[in-house]
C-alpha cells in the first residue's frame, strides 16, 4: 500500500515536536537535553529514516501542501474561482489584504511551518556525513539526496511566496535581500543574501542531490542487477517513488528553478533538465481514450512527485463542495461561464473533448468543482497530493523554446502531445507564430493546474500586470505577488 510508510507512530516525530516554531523565541531557548535527544535519533539507520518521513509528514499539515500550497490559499490567489464572499475564511487572502487578521495568520503559516521543517533537515544533514558507517553506501546516498531534494523544494517555493518574481526583467538582483537560505541547524539567525547567491545555494542543493540520487532505484541510466536493492530495500522503505524527493523530482525541481531564472542560458537549462526527465523518467502521459480518468482523477501514472496525506477527506471536504447552499462560504468552484472561457468549449474539438473539463470538473448545485482531490470511494489512488506531473515539463521545454523564438515546431510538438493526452482533438497549427504560443501556453496552465497550486506562480514568473479574474482597475505588482514576511523576521 502507497499509505503504508506514513502509517507511523507519532513517536517517531522527534523534530516536529522539538522545533514548533523555529523563528520565535522558544526555538533560541531550546535546552541542552532537547539537543542530546536529537543527537541520539541518528545513532541508527532507523533514526534517518523516521527523520525522512517525518520531514514528509510535516509537510503534509493543511498549512502546506494538503491544502493551502495545493488547491486552497495558492490558488485562491490565482483568482481561478468563483470570489469568496467575506464571510470566508480565506476572503481577505483572496482580496491581498495579507495583513488582514485572518490572512496574516495563513501567510505567516506558510513562512515558519516551512522554516520549521527545513530545521528538522538541516539537524539530520547535520549528523549524516559521520555516519556512513552507520547507513551504508546506498542508504546514505537516497537519504541525504532525498534530504537535499527536500531542502532546496521548500526554500524554492518560499522564494516564489516571498520573493520577487519577473526576475529576467530585473537590474538590481545583486543588491535585493531574499528569503534566508538556512543549510544549518544552529540557534543562530540565518541572514538573507541576494538573488545570485541564494540561488547558487539552491542549485548547489539540487546539484549534490542528483549526484547522490544516481543511486535511486528510479534512476534508469545506469543499469543494476535485480538483486541490488535487494537487502537495502528488505522494509519496502524505497517503494513508490514518486511519493519520495525521488532522482527526478530533483530534476523537475531543477528546470522549475532555472524557468524562475529566467536567462537565456537559465531557459537552456531547464530545457534540458526538462527534457531529461521526459527521456528517461518511467512515469508516461495517460491516453485519455482508454485511461480511467474518472476513476483517477488525480492521473496518476503522471505523478513525478507527490504526497500521502492521510485523511485528506477530512481536508478537502468542505472546500471541494459546491453541492450545498451559499452558507458554505468557503467552497472553491469555477462558475460554468469561466469553464467556458478556460476550456474553449465553443469548439467541441477543444474544450468538449478535454477530459479536464468533461471529467475533471463536475457540476454541482453552485459551480463545477475540481474532483481531482474529492475523497470519493472507489476512487484508485487516495490520499494522494500531487506536487509535480509530467506535464510540467513539457510546457517547460516548450517554453524554453518558445521564449527563445528558436525550433518553435518543437514546442509545437510538446503542447500537442499533451493536448492530446487530454482527449483535445484540434491540433495548435505547425505554423503558430511565438505570440500564438505563448498564448496557447498559458491557456494550458489554465486548464491543466486548477487545483494544483501552479497558476500564480505562473502569472509572477512572466509579470503579468494583470490576469483573469482581476479588476480593470487593478495593477497586479509585487505588492499582490509578495507576500509580507512575518512581523518578527523583519
Amino acid at each position: 500500500m502507497k499509505n503504508t510508510i506514513y502509517k507511523i507512530q507519532k513517536n517517531i516525530l522527534l523534530f516536529l515536536g522539538l522545533f514548533l516554531c523555529v523563528s520565535c523565541e522558544d526555538f533560541l531557548e531550546e535546552t541542552s537535553s532537547a539537543t542530546i535527544t536529537a543527537s541520539s535519533q541518528f545513532d541508527t539507520e532507523t533514526g534517518f529514516k523516521d527523520a525522512l518521513i517525518g520531514v514528509y509528514i510535516g509537510m503534509t499539515q493543511p498549512e502546506l501542501y494538503s491544502k493551502d500550497l495545493s488547491f486552497n490559499l495558492i490558488d485562491i490567489l490565482s483568482r481561478q474561482y468563483e470570489p469568496l464572499t467575506s464571510n470566508a475564511l480565506y476572503s481577505q487572502a483572496q482580496n491581498f489584504n495579507y495583513r488582514g487578521t485572518l490572512a496574516t495568520a495563513q501567510i505567516d503559516a506558510l513562512w515558519i511551518k516551512s522554516y520549521n521543517i527545513i530545521a528538522n533537515i538541516n539537524s539530520a544533514l547535520e549528523a549524516i556525513d559521520n555516519k556512513q558507517d552507520v547507513l551504508g553506501t546506498v542508504n546514505y546516498a537516497l537519504i541525504k539526496g532525498e534530504l537535499l531534494g527536500l531542502r532546496a523544494f521548500l526554500h524554492f517555493d518560499l522564494l516564489r511566496l516571498y520573493g520577487l518574481g519577473n526576475l529576467n526583467n530585473r537590474s538590481s538582483l545583486d543588491a535585493e535581500l531574499t528569503i534566508p537560505y538556512v543549510q544549518d541547524f544552529s540557534k543562530n539567525v540565518t541572514s538573507p543574501k541576494n538573488y545570485t547567491t541564494t540561488f547558487q545555494l539552491l542549485e548547489q542543493d539540487l546539484e549534490e542531490a542528483l549526484m547522490l540520487l544516481e543511486e535511486d532505484p528510479i534512476y534508469t541510466q545506469i543499469e543494476r542487477s535485480d538483486s541490488y536493492y535487494t537487502e537495502v530495500n528488505r522494509t519496502g522503505f524505497y517503494n513508490h517513488r514518486e511519493l519520495r524527493m525521488n532522482y527526478y523530482a530533483v530534476k523537475a525541481l531543477q528546470a522549475r528553478v532555472m524557468l524562475w531564472k529566467g536567462g537565456t542560458e537559465d531557459l537552456e537549462t531547464a530545457r534540458l533538465a526538462a527534457e531529461e526527465v521526459m527521456q528517461y523518467v518511467t512515469t508516461a502521459l495517460i491516453n485519455a481514450q482508454t485511461y480511467p480518468v474518472a476513476s483517477d482523477p488525480l492521473l496518476y501514472p503522471e505523478i513525478l512527485f507527490g504526497l500521502n496525506v492521510t485523511d485528506l477527506g477530512t481536508t478537502t471536504v468542505g472546500i471541494l463542495n459546491a453541492a450545498t447552499t451559499d452558507t458554505n462560504y468557503n467552497a472553491l468552484y469555477l462558475s460554468q461561464g469561466t469553464a467556458d472561457e478556460v476550456y474553449e468549449t465553443s469548439n467541441v474539438n477543444i474544450g468538449v473533448a478535454d477530459i479536464r473539463y468533461n471529467t475533471l470538473l463536475e457540476g454541482q448545485t453552485r459551480g463545477l468543482v475540481s474532483t481531482k482531490l474529492i475523497q470519493k470511494s472507489g476512487i484508485l489512488n487516495p490520499e494522494i497530493v500531487p506536487l509535480i506531473k509530467l506535464p510540467e515539463m513539457y510546457y517547460i521545454a516548450a517554453e524554453a523554446r518558445i521564449q527563445s523564438g528558436s525550433d518553435l515546431a518543437t514546442a509545437v510538438n510538446y503542447l500537442n502531445t499533451v493536448r492530446s493526452s487530454r482527449g483535445i482533438i484540434e491540433e495548435i497549427p505547425a505554423s503558430a507564430t511565438q505570440e500564438e504560443l505563448k498564448l496557447e501556453l498559458e491557456k494550458e496552465y489554465r486548464k491543466e493546474f486548477v487545483g494544483e497550486g501552479q497558476l500564480f506562480f505562473y502569472y509572477k514568473r512572466l509579470g503579468y500586470t494583470t490576469f483573469p479574474g482581476i479588476g480593470d482597475d487593478v495593477v497586479v505588482d509585487d505588492a499582490i505577488y509578495v507576500l509580507p514576511y512575518p512581523d518578527t523576521e523583519l
